[in-house]
């Protein structure tokens, strides 16, 4: 009788164990784009490395996005641009010198906004999602189209931490698949109360 109660408890531990196992393969990529695209401001420290065939340029900078306010981004304290509905606002601090560009200016740093991803997945049909483990830390992949991208940013992945929900980088892809920009987070913080001085054109 020990025998059989013994047998039946190690069936029910095993398939116990296989259905656990099953809903976590079968996690809903819909609970993290969802927080995403709740996102209604944030900051965060940036790094971005372009390569080409010669050398890797490299970019540091801060970046804020306020809902109804729009992006603001600080190069190293030099230049800040204020990415606006219509224009993009640089004051170059270093010079001590304003100057107005037209939003479609600009084809790098405007690829560094994590918002700007968040609304492709509302307008993109071709979102590929996966999982993957790097450094015993699990992420949720989000892959997809850039519209409007050039040779050189076709596509791109963005990695977003598991548990935190959180972007840590997006690798953006040229039409040959092969790696051109990588943009790194650090500091990410969501949902803070950012002054609305710091969008200010003036």
């Amino acid at each position: 009788m020990r025998r059989k109660i013994l047998i039946l408890s190690i069936a029910l531990l095993t398939f116990i164990s296989i259905l656990s196992g099953c809903r976590r393969a079968q996690r809903d990529p819909n609970e993290i784009t969802s927080f995403l695209k709740d996102l209604k401001s944030y900051s965060t420290d940036f790094t971005m490395d372009i390569k080409n065939d010669k050398q890797v340029i490299v970019h540091e900078g801060k970046q804020y996005y306020k809902e109804g306010q729009g992006y603001r981004v600080e190069l190293n304290k030099d230049r800040v641009f204020l990415y606006k509905s219509d224009k993009i606002y640089v004051n170059d601090v270093k010079n001590n010198f304003k100057y107005t560009l037209d939003k479609d200016f600009d084809n790098i740093y405007k690829i560094t906004f994590v918002e700007q991803y968040i609304n492709m997945l509302s307008t993109n049909e071709d979102v590929k999602y996966d999982y993957k483990t790097i450094e015993d830390k699990n992420y949720q992949l989000i892959e997809l189209a850039i519209p409007g991208g050039t040779r050189e940013t076709s596509k791109a992945v963005m990695y977003v931490n598991a548990k935190t929900y959180l972007p840590e980088w997006i690798m953006v892809y040229d039409e040959n698949n092969k790696e051109r920009i990588k943009i790194t987070y650090k500091n990410f913080h969501c949902e803070e109360e950012l002054d609305n001085k710091l969008f200010n054109i003036d």
